[in-house]
């Protein structure tokens, strides 16, 4: 399969997280309250030119919008404490149903320490969910290192995020 990033497609980006954010309500697993999925609550300063849409190309040479994520260099919410600049910060993340299973977040990793490392960064931090084992086991899988919980308020709702840091 071949991938391609976009950060121009804020319509596709954010109908990919509604419908993942739908699903992920459907089983009893929300992530994200669905309509606080919105531009005004998603697109501000450090996101807008940073929120990609990961299209696959399964051989035909139609690109199918397969996942989303923002990829940022400043985070005041999440990463108040990290400098500008240190890391990459992975939110966000969503791939579609029709994709589950089938290793999308290698080459999506793989974008991203692209991405890192033409900045002089070596390291990508990111939060989760820390009530779901499984997701917390799938970073792991990953090589992404645990750091510390913290609970996070956004968009009237509270989490326990887990922190992780992956360094390369």
């Amino acid at each position: 399969m071949t991938y391609t990033f976009r950060n121009d497609q804020p319509d596709t980006f954010l109908n990919i997280l509604r419908e993942v954010g739908q699903w992920l309500v459907d089983q009893g697993h929300m992530m994200w309250k669905v309509d606080t999925l919105t531009a005004d609550n998603l697109f501000n300063a450090y996101t807008r030119d940073t929120s990609y849409v990961m299209y696959v190309d399964r051989g035909d040479g139609e690109n199918v919008p397969a996942a989303t994520f923002t990829l940022q260099w400043k985070d005041p919410l999440y990463f108040a404490d990290v400098p500008d600049h240190t890391a990459g910060f992975i939110h966000k993340l969503a791939i579609r149903r029709a994709f589950a299973g089938q290793n999308l977040f290698q080459p999506l990793l793989d974008f991203c320490q692209f991405e890192c490392l033409r900045r002089g960064i070596r390291e990508i931090q990111l939060e989760t969910d820390a009530t779901r084992p499984s997701l917390l086991r799938f970073y792991e899988r990953y090589g992404f290192q645990p750091t510390y919980q913290k609970n996070i308020a956004e968009f009237g709702q509270t989490f326990t995020c887990q922190y992780y840091v992956l360094r390369f």
